[in-house]
């Protein structure tokens, strides 16, 4: 396919316009002017629900909701049930994978069942084919524990994501604070070892990362959209459709987010996708539905390209050690379009800007050579 007059969004930005050929078979020759190719976008941390959780999500669903949102490569956790930390379940996880429409790949538990008191084998789960570890959704283990899991994760040759969140102190600024310093106390123990900090959410958190990346410490972060667009000003209105985990913070804590994103502090842009049916967001579930809202959001915050490259792109990869492979999306950055959760491919509706109007939206996702899905686009 030879796109006419697009530009190219890259690690210095925006191009000129000019003309590329992607490989995506079958598809035509187009004239792209106004439009934007990039390189497939990559969300380092995703709910996809299955096993156990289809009323939420499934491989499939989630997989064509991430396509449709512009995500080429996504990375699911293993808070599933049963919990994906045993060798054989993340190889049944990986093979059924191969069928789907964009590239999934999954993260190995920390401890049993999450709930940190035992460690998994983690050199088994890297032979299996994991690409992380993390216990994400708990933060159920103790600072000593967590020392002997980022050495065995050093050992296997994976990092270690972490929900940072020290359970015992609830979901508040303090909760967040505690947890972070603890990680990045026993990161300092341990040669070799590589952390990352899942869904900051404060500035308190915001300056201790920014303290342990001066001092050399092998250590990265990730902000979600909604914590970076959306602050505690704005979950009054939704109810317990607004329950999330970490919670909306003060505007003060999402501009410190939004600050730390452009001063690299914060890497990346993950979102957080945790699908619900509409059940369990009435009777409180914490989590929001990211894959189909991602690029009208990031790109009404107003980011330069290098940035949102870096952030949705290069990062992601470079953090689990992938390189970029041919995959592409296309985005109008002019659409203008009303979210609404119901036309979502994703099981789960359960979006913080329902109703609201976003400006850019995917065209079109090519993956492993074939466009995997295009949109006509209707401006409202």
């Amino acid at each position: 396919m030879r796109l006419q007059h697009v530009r190219v969004l890259g690690p210095t930005g925006l191009s000129a316009p000019q003309t590329v050929d992607v490989n995506a078979e079958g598809a035509e020759d187009r004239d792209a002017t106004g439009l934007v190719l990039s390189p497939g976008w990559m969300d380092l941390h995703a709910h996809l629900r299955e096993p156990g959780f289809p009323q939420k999500e499934t491989l499939l669903s989630g997989a064509t909701s991430a396509a449709v949102g512009g995500f080429t490569h996504v990375l699911a956790m293993a808070n599933t049930d049963p919990v994906t930390d045993r060798a054989e379940r993340l190889q049944s996880l990986l093979t059924r994978s191969q069928a789907l429409p964009i590239r999934i790949s999954f993260v190995g538990a920390v401890t049993i069942g999450l709930d940190g008191r035992q460690l998994t084998d983690a050199a088994a789960l890297k032979a299996a084919g994991a690409m992380a570890l993390s216990d994400d959704g708990r933060h159920a283990i103790d600072r000593v524990m967590f020392g002997h899991a980022l050495d065995a994760a050093a050992a296997a040759g994976l990092p270690v994501l972490v929900h940072a969140q020290a359970e015992q102190l609830g979901d508040g600024p303090d909760a967040e604070a505690v947890a972070v310093t603890d990680a990045l106390d026993a990161l300092r123990d341990i040669r070799g070892a590589r952390l990352h900090i899942q869904h900051v959410s404060t500035r308190r958190a915001v300056d201790l990362i920014r303290a342990a990346k001066s001092e050399g410490l092998p250590v990265t972060a990730e902000a979600t959209p909604h914590h970076l667009a959306l602050s505690s000003r704005d979950v009054w209105a939704m109810g317990p459709h607004g329950n999330v985990n970490p919670p909306l913070r003060s505007p003060d804590d999402r501009d410190a987010l939004c600050e730390a994103l452009v001063d690299g502090v914060i890497d990346v842009i993950a979102t957080d996708h945790a699908p619900h049916e509409l059940a369990a967001k009435q009777a409180g579930a914490n989590g929001f539905h990211g894959f189909e809202t991602a690029v009208g959001v990031i790109l009404g915050l107003g980011f330069d390209g290098g940035t949102v490259y870096r952030a949705c792109v290069s990062r992601p990869r470079e953090i689990l050690g992938q390189s970029l492979e041919d995959e592409w999306i296309l985005i109008d950055p002019d659409a203008e379009w009303r979210v609404d959760g119901a036309s979502f491919k994703s099981r789960g509706k359960n979006t913080p800007f329902q109703g609201r109007r976003l400006r850019g939206r995917v065209v079109m996702t090519v993956c492993r050579g074939q466009v995997v899905t295009e949109r006509v686009m209707q401006h409202v």
